[in-house]
C-alpha cells in the first residue's frame, strides 16, 4: 500500500515592531508506511545552512513513493522565520534554535519553536536526524557529527547511522549545554544523528545531493528504504575527527581580514602556518600569521574574510579509526 501523506504543520508568534500579531508557519510532513520506526529528518535549525533544507525538500516530494515502512516526519526549514530571512538567528528575538530548548516558561518566537519541536517531533519518534552546514561563515568537510550529551553511555544505533551516512568523515563532540538540541533529544531518548555539509551561504547539487543520500542511508540501516547508490568513493567507516577538544578549534583575538593558506581537507602539522590576519587600513601594521593548533586535517575554515575577536577561524584534528567513537563515551 502506498504511504499516508499528511501535512502537521504548526505555527509561533514572531512579532516585530513593525507586526505586533505575526506569526510564521513551519511545514511539517508526516510519511506513514505502518508499522516500523518512527524517525525525523530536519533541516534548517539554522536560516542560513542551505544543503540540509534543499535535501529535505528533495525527500518531502521523493520519499512518500520510496517508504516501505515506519513513519517519518520531514522538516526542511525548522527556523523558517530565519530561513526566509537567510540569517542563522532568528531575526525576531535573535535567539539560536539549537539552543533553544529551555522548557518552560517560553520566552519569544525561537523558544516557541524549540518547545513545539519537543512536543510534536521529538515525543514522536526515536531517530532524529538533524543536518547542518557551516552557514554563511564557515565552511566544513562534508561530513556525519556525533554529540554525546554529558556522560550519555554509548548508543550502537549512531555508529551504524554514522556509517550509513555515506561520508568519509565523522565528527565528534561532547556537550553539556542543558538547552540544545542534543540534550532535548537526550531527554526524549532520541537517538539524534546530525551533519556537517558545506557552508559559505551557497550550496552545490552535489552537496545536496551527498546530504540527501546520507539521510536516505539512514533510514536504509533501519529497514525503511531500499539503500541509495553510493559513487566509488563512499567511505565504508568513516575517520572520526574529535573537535571536543580546546586545542581542535582557532579562534582569532584580534579584529582583520583572515586569508587562507590551507584548503579544506589538508593536512598540517602543529604550528604549521594556516593564513594570515590582516588589516588593509593599518598598513602598518604587517600580515600576522595564523598557525596550526595542532597536527591533523582542516576539516572547518571560514567563509568570511572579515574576522572579529572571538571567531572561529579553522578547525584542524588528526584523523582517528572509526573504533574510537565508541572508545570515546567511556
Amino acid at each position: 500500500m502506498p504511504a499516508k501523506v499528511s501535512r502537521e504543520d504548526f505555527s509561533c508568534a514572531a512579532p516585530t515592531n513593525a507586526s505586533a500579531y505575526r506569526q510564521v508557519n513551519v511545514p511539517v510532513l508526516c510519511v506513514d508506511a505502518g508499522a516500523g520506526p518512527s524517525v525525523a529528518l530536519m533541516a534548517g535549525v539554522h536560516g542560513d545552512e542551505w544543503e540540509g533544507q534543499a535535501a529535505v525538500l528533495d525527500l518531502w516530494h521523493r520519499l512518500p513513493g520510496m517508504l516501505q515502512r515506519g513513519k517519518v516526519y520531514l522538516l526542511p526549514a525548522a527556523n523558517a522565520e530565519a530561513s526566509m530571512a537567510a540569517t542563522r538567528l532568528s531575526p525576531s528575538d535573535g535567539g539560536n534554535l539549537n539552543r533553544a530548548f529551555l522548557g518552560h516558561p517560553v520566552r519569544g518566537y525561537t523558544e516557541a519553536v524549540a518547545a513545539a519541536l519537543e512536543a510534536r517531533v521529538l515525543s514522536k519518534v526515536q531517530v532524529l536526524v538533524d543536518v547542518h552546514s557551516g552557514g554563511a561563515s564557515l565552511r566544513y568537510l562534508p561530513g556525519s557529527v556525533v554529540t554525546r550529551y554529558q556522560d550519555a553511555p554509548w548508543n550502537p544505533l549512531l555508529g551504524e547511522l554514522a556509517a550509513a551516512f555515506g561520508l568519509p568523515h565523522c565528527f565528534y563532540f561532547h556537550s553539556g549545554e542543558t538547552g540544545s538540541m542534543p540534550a532535548a533529544a537526550h531527554r526524549h531518548g532520541v537517538a539524534r544523528l546530525s551533519a556537517e555539509i558545506g557552508g559559505g551561504g551557497e550550496t552545490t547539487h552535489a552537496l545536496v545531493q551527498a546530504c540527501r543520500d546520507g539521510m536516505l542511508g539512514c533510514l536504509a540501516v533501519l529497514g525503511m528504504v531500499d539503500p541509495p547508490p553510493r559513487g566509488r568513493g563512499a567511505a565504508l567507516e568513516p575517520a572520526v575527527y574529535d573537535l571536543s577538544q580546546p586545542c581542535a578549534t582557532l579562534r582569532t583575538q584580534d579584529r582583520g581580514v583572515f586569508v587562507p593558506q590551507v584548503s579544506l581537507g589538508g593536512a598540517v602539522q602543529a604550528g604549521d602556518t594556516l593564513g594570515a590576519l590582516i588589516r588593509p587600513t593599518q598598513p602598518e601594521h604587517g600580515a600576522r600569521e595564523i598557525a596550526a593548533p595542532q597536527a591533523g586535517v582542516v576539516v572547518c575554515l571560514r567563509a568570511l574574510a572579515d574576522s572579529q575577536p572571538g571567531d572561529c577561524l579553522a578547525q584542524v584534528a588528526p584523523a582517528a579509526s572509526f573504533a574510537s567513537l565508541a572508545e570515546r563515551f567511556q
